[in-house]
């Protein structure tokens, strides 16, 4: 959701966004966007006669080739096979890291639904891998219908819940830089204002978000990066000081820009925490730190030794905001324990920052539910259990 794997490219590729959309760096691009994507829809025939057993060696094929492209082909084959829930299903159980490859890998299932139902497919969604269905969902259908079409996809996201709303919100703001182009990423954020004015509760941050992770790994128009997206080989902090980006799309600049940077300097924590450091404006200080720590969370391969170590190459002062960031991250992405062990092994006197993180994002995804209940159970100190179901 989200990591227990990290396949690392060389240094050249950029990488594939952190765990807000469950990051970590993949040997191949994910497959072109276009006005009408060429994966086939799931032949009714076989909706209806759904083999439910989901073959050990459809899915062992799925995690051993690292090319997300044969991946996509081969999810493909089990989609029509057992169905789109049956399949989402399998994918979870499989084994595969909550990454930013596999993320991409789901986006499949929301292709294929939105080509064979229109919006009201995005009820075959199921929450997996931060909500990748319903990311590659709302990509196809801005760049199917445009921005007049979103107005249905969002109510049917809102019936999802919060948290999905939010993460069809980001989705769109991909979208949207990619059906304008991406040398136009400030209509892409003007865009994203005037959904606001057409969906109600539309998140807008999460949209501008979307716009500038687009912007970083912008692979969507020919399966590699563009060459009309917005950033410099030499000035890490840029496109966050072009004075074009009104102040208002600053702080979802500041949510990504790490990840640019992160590439530039050679995959080095350290530089990278130090840039963020010299931020005048704390907003934008902390959204930073906040953004290297989801860059890390990948990196780190589901190990807790590795998330103190690299979170302790943080200045002083935000190692324990690392943390508390990752063990988001972490849960956001669906993974059940490295958010607990964390919890657990952190400082005593940062324990309840900690605490009161995970209790939050338990109550974002299972809001009064039995299931929320049920996680915070996971905590063996009645203290911090308490804690974390109020």
């Amino acid at each position: 959701m989200f990591l227990q794997a990290v396949i690392v490219l060389p240094k050249s590729k950029l990488p594939v966004p952190p765990s807000h959309l469950g990051g970590a760096e993949v040997a191949a691009s994910p497959p072109r966007l276009s006005s009408r994507r060429t994966l086939s829809s799931v032949p009714s025939e076989v909706l209806k006669n759904l083999k439910k057993e989901t073959s050990p060696e459809e899915i062992e094929k799925i995690k051993t080739t690292s090319n997300l492209n044969e991946q996509v082909v081969f999810y493909k084959k089990l989609i029509e096979r057992v169905g789109p829930e049956e399949a989402q299903d399998a994918l979870y159980k499989s084994g595969l890291p909550f990454d930013g490859q596999t993320h991409l890998l789901n986006h499949a299932i929301g292709d294929i639904l939105y080509e064979k139902h229109g919006p009201s497919g995005l009820t075959f969604c199921k929450d997996y891998f931060l909500s990748s269905c319903y990311h590659g969902f709302v990509i196809h259908a801005v760049a199917d219908g445009g921005v007049e079409a979103l107005r249905e996809v969002m109510a049917t996201c809102w019936k999802k819940g919060p948290s999905v709303a939010v993460q069809c919100a980001h989705a769109i703001g991909h979208g949207l830089l990619t059906w304008v182009g991406y040398a136009n990423l400030t209509e892409a954020l003007t865009k994203c204002d005037y959904v606001a004015t057409i969906s109600e509760n539309f998140p807008t941050y999460n949209c501008h978000d979307g716009v500038f992770m687009e912007n970083i790994w912008a692979v969507h128009e020919d399966g590699k990066p563009s060459k009309d997206r917005w950033v410099s080989n030499t000035d890490p902090v840029y496109p966050c000081n072009d004075p074009r980006i009104d102040e208002q799309y600053i702080k979802a600049c500041w949510s990504n820009q790490p990840m640019r940077m992160y590439q530039m300097f050679g995959q080095d924590v350290t530089p990278v925490g130090v840039e963020c450091l010299k931020l005048g404006n704390n907003i934008y200080k902390e959204t930073c730190f906040d953004s290297l720590a989801r860059q890390i969370h990948p990196v780190t391969n589901g190990n807790p030794d590795e998330v103190f170590r690299l979170c302790g190459l943080m200045p002083q002062g935000f190692e324990t905001a690392c943390i508390t960031s990752i063990v988001r991250a972490a849960f956001g992405v669906g993974d059940r324990e490295l958010p607990f062990s964390l919890c657990e092994r952190i400082e005593e006197t940062s324990k309840i920052s900690c605490y009161q993180s995970l209790g939050g994002i338990i109550k974002s995804y299972y809001a009064n539910s039995q299931d929320g209940q049920a996680l915070c159970e996971k905590i063996t100190n009645p203290k911090w259990r308490n804690l974390c179901n109020k």
